[in-house]
């Protein structure tokens, strides 16, 4: 099995996948698991699952299975739980020495270099990498072994560099040598190329670097190396910053970003969001920066240790530097320096030590802030990096001047000069305005004047090399882009004269088949069976991958989405129809339908569904009957140029049947939603919202029936509010209104689970207690009216106090059976007479009282 395969192997494996059976089946499924670990980690998952099912006894099946917990430990690594990670290719690389399997055990080391690359432990990747190469080679794979070798040059670019020479001089001749496993050598040309651009990155030759990173990244997706891709985008970000091509560089962040976003991997999002936040602060956006920044740190907390959380440790010292907060700054920089330190990472240390010294300055601390500058530059010396090297320079040299000491003045002459020597970037004019302002202040006009002079120059020169730069990227981009176009011309035209041929064979049977369908779909009135019978119909007639319908909401500002990929459904999701990315909303704000196409390996389109397939065809058509607006229908296939004029005027037809059939289904929700309203208000007071008088006595007559099967008591108690009818003469009627309102809710809401609270009519209402007898009815009365007592209704900024009085009775078990010929042998009626009773005598009491019936 491939490491990586590019995507035309993929769809030929997943061709031969669906017609094996047996246990090729199973073995087809365990590759494909494979090689979409990183193209569609979830959909990786869940093939994983289906194969571990399908996988029988024996070798092939054990090591079927160790495969598949090798791709769960590089899936769950890549989602940070590294702790699971770490468990999975334990178990996964015992299972391969018990078989055996020295590829395996080897694939089991590149998998651990992942897991270690994704911390931050570029130490750890390497020497993992070196073992796999010691294991492809004692198995005799040549191929692997060179993959392996390439593995190690990319992470040695982030340590010596000498080592990352020789490392990328030994893959060169490899490569040139014949070997007969393409897919191993087109892996490992693509990790050579990561390595030589890394190397130009950390040379500061950002001009290479960008031309070399752009033309990694349609490989890196094509072979489904999307962790590579995601960090040769921001490694093209970056260059482009350097280079001060801002405009540049947030595009490509943005783009990358984008692509983080559908996998979710915490450390891609949190390294993409770092750099963005730092392009941002460059660009002079610091509250977007810090909000950036802050958001990437966030993501980062998974992995504290990790390269990514020391690079925006450092971005925030910097923001928070400029935003005039020394102290958070401080705290920051000594975070990106500690974890920088612990991980070799030499040029962001460097970078996070200037930050520290400049902090420190800030807060009054000279001698500390000196200290941290001198370690700075003494680690600047030891690598060959100008760029920090000149920062160090110049940050000493700002440390010198604002604290000085014997010789302070000579000193950061001294270092702003050497920092002039060194640099070679747009920097310069930083460091030439400086040494203007040094020699004015020691009193040399001369030198200060010649030095402004050169810092204009610079500026213009500076500004030179920036339009040069963009003219040659933008002349690379525009022959990248030809060509693509001329491939894209000539693809269509073969796909044309075959869709062509294609149409003349079909065109009696889809017109037949267009009949059934529009049958089937019209008469049904569930959108689900809707939409199953549309999927799964269409997909016998058409290359349909994915089926949706979006249907326009009340009110007509959002759809609900309903939608099947591959006969599975997925969760509804609702769109905003404002929206303005998604083109199912643009379909339905413009009433025009959309065709998109995207090629293979190119970037997804804007409405690509996070956790399904990339869709490279992709129809929109709104679903109208006459004027209105009903939703739209989204049809999309796996297959490039899947769509053409036949493909889309059969949808036009079905757009027509699905229209109606979603205008059938909404008039029959309204009737049966209509019906369940009149069914509610008829037993709901209107006012209050609780139980009428009506559903109160048909819930209590239940009640009876039930307490007497089973000879427990019940008990009711009737409320009448003290007064009423004084607030609605002070007050109004509204008042009155709010306090009813106000009452029932106080019962309502502290009544006992098991209770029943219902509006017997005007200030009356009632309360049924199932299994209570007098003594606890009083004590569930005394509690609410108590209640009542302590609320106040507010009414046009008055408060109405209200008191409300109580008249609880029982009936036992013995008095709930009807007896023949007695006067009141109605349990219900006797029960509701005994507690009005006893409200009658909580009225003439005194009121705001609570009264239980007592016989006489």
């Amino acid at each position: 099995m491939d490491l990586f395969v590019d995507d035309a192997a993929l769809a030929a494996l997943e061709a031969r996948q669906r017609e094996a059976q047996g246990p090729e089946a199973a073995a087809l499924l365990v590759e494909l698991a494979w090689h979409y670990r990183q193209r569609d980690s979830r959909h990786a998952l869940a093939l994983a699952d289906q194969a571990a099912l399908r996988l029988g006894d024996g070798p092939e099946a054990r090591a079927g299975l160790a495969r598949l917990d090798l791709m769960r430990a590089e899936v769950v690594a890549l989602f940070a739980e590294f702790e699971r990670s770490q468990a999975l290719l334990e178990q996964a690389r015992q299972a391969m020495q018990a078989a055996g399997d020295l590829v395996g055990i080897g694939d089991s080391h590149l998998t651990a270099g992942m897991l270690a690359s994704v911390q931050g432990d570029n130490r750890g990747n390497l020497a993992e990498a070196e073992r796999a190469f010691e294991c492809y080679g004692a198995a005799g794979v040549a191929e692997r072994a060179l993959l392996a070798r390439a593995w190690a040059a990319v992470a040695s670019t982030f340590g010596d560099q000498d080592s990352t020479a020789r490392r990328i001089a030994e893959l060169e001749a490899g490569l040139g040598a014949a070997g007969s496993n393409a897919a191993a050598r087109r892996a490992a040309g693509l990790l050579l190329g990561i390595a030589r651009s890394y190397r130009l990155f950390n040379a500061a030759r950002y001009t290479e670097a960008v031309i070399d990173f752009s033309e990694l990244l349609e490989p890196a997706m094509r072979l489904g190396m999307v962790h590579f891709c995601l960090r040769i985008g921001n490694s093209l970000g970056a260059s482009l910053a350097n280079l001060d091509d801002k405009e540049g560089a947030l595009d490509w962040v943005e783009r990358n970003l984008k692509l983080a976003r559908t996998t979710r991997w915490p450390l891609a999002m949190g390294d993409t969001l770092a750099l963005l936040g730092g392009v941002l602060r460059e660009a002079g956006e610091l509250e977007r920066s810090l909000a950036m920044l802050t958001e990437a740190a966030q993501w980062l907390q998974v992995a504290p240790l990790s390269r990514g959380n020391a690079l925006v440790q450092c971005y925030l010292g910097h923001a928070e530097l400029a935003a005039q907060r020394p102290e958070q700054a401080l705290l920051h920089a000594r975070n990106a320096e500690r974890i920088a330190g612990e991980l070799g990472i030499l040029p962001v240390k460097v970078d996070a030590m200037v930050v520290a010294a400049r902090a420190e300055s800030r807060l009054g601390r000279g001698e500390v802030a000196r200290a941290s500058a001198e370690r700075a530059l003494a680690d600047a010396e030891r690598q060959s990096n100008p760029v920090w090297l000149a920062a160090a320079l110049q940050g000493l040299a700002e440390i010198e001047s604002a604290w000085p000491r014997e010789g302070s003045s000579e000193r950061a002459l001294g270092l702003l000069e050497r920092a002039l020597a060194v640099n070679g970037g747009s920097e310069d004019v930083d460091i030439l305005e400086a040494l203007s302002r040094f020699y004015e202040a020691a009193g040399d006009p001369a030198r200060a004047v010649q030095a402004e002079r050169q810092a204009r120059a610079r500026m213009a020169g500076a500004q030179t090399k920036r339009v040069a730069n963009r003219l040659s990227l933008l002349e690379m981009r525009h022959q990248a882009e030809q060509q693509r176009a001329l491939i894209e011309y000539q693809r269509g035209l073969a796909e044309a004269e075959a869709a062509r041929a294609r149409e003349l064979e079909a065109s009696f049977q889809i017109l037949e088949n267009l009949g059934r369908i529009g049958r089937e779909i019209t008469a049904n009135l569930d959108l689900d069976n809707v939409l199953n019978a549309l999927a799964t119909l269409l997909g016998e007639l058409l290359p349909v991958s994915y089926v949706g319908i979006s249907v326009v909401e009340p009110g007509g500002r959002e759809m609900m989405r309903r939608s099947v990929e591959d006969g599975r459904p997925l969760p509804p999701a609702r769109i905003d129809i404002d929206d303005p990315v998604l083109l199912a909303a643009r379909c339905a704000r413009e009433r025009q339908e959309i065709l998109v196409e995207h090629d293979v390996g190119g970037e997804l389109g804007p409405s690509h569904i996070p956790g399904t397939r990339g869709m490279h065809a992709s129809w929109f058509g709104p679903l109208s009957v006459g004027e209105t607006l009903f939703g739209v229908l989204t049809i999309q296939s796996e297959d490039e140029r899947a769509y053409g004029p036949r493909e889309r005027l059969i949808f036009r037809t079905l757009s027509a049947y699905v229209a109606v059939a979603v205008a059938n289904a909404r008039t029959h929700s309204q009737l049966v939603e209509t019906e369940a309203e009149m069914r509610r208000l008829a037993v709901t007071d209107a006012l209050t919202g609780i139980p009428n008088r009506r559903q109160f006595l048909a819930m209590l007559a239940h009640e009876v029936e039930r307490s007497r099967r089973h000879g427990r008591p019940l008990a009711v108690v009737l409320v009448d509010i003290d007064y009423f009818k004084s607030i609605n003469d002070q007050h109004g009627h509204p008042a009155g209104d709010s306090v009813l309102v106000r009452v029932a809710g106080i019962l309502d809401h502290h009544r006992r689970a098991v209770d029943t609270v219902g509006r017997l009519g005007g200030e009356e209402f009632a309360i049924l207690l199932p299994e209570t007898d007098a003594q606890a009815a009083r004590a569930v009365a005394e509690r609410l009216r108590v209640l009542v007592e302590a609320d106040w209704t507010c009414w046009e900024g008055k408060s109405i106090a209200v008191t409300a009085s109580f008249g609880c009775a029982s009936l036992d078990a013995g008095e709930l059976a009807p007896i023949a010929g007695c006067e009141d042998n109605d349990p219900a009626a006797l029960v509701l007479k005994r507690a009005d009773q006893a409200l009658y005598r909580a009225k003439h009491s005194g009121r705001n009282r609570t009264e239980v019936f007592e016989a006489d």
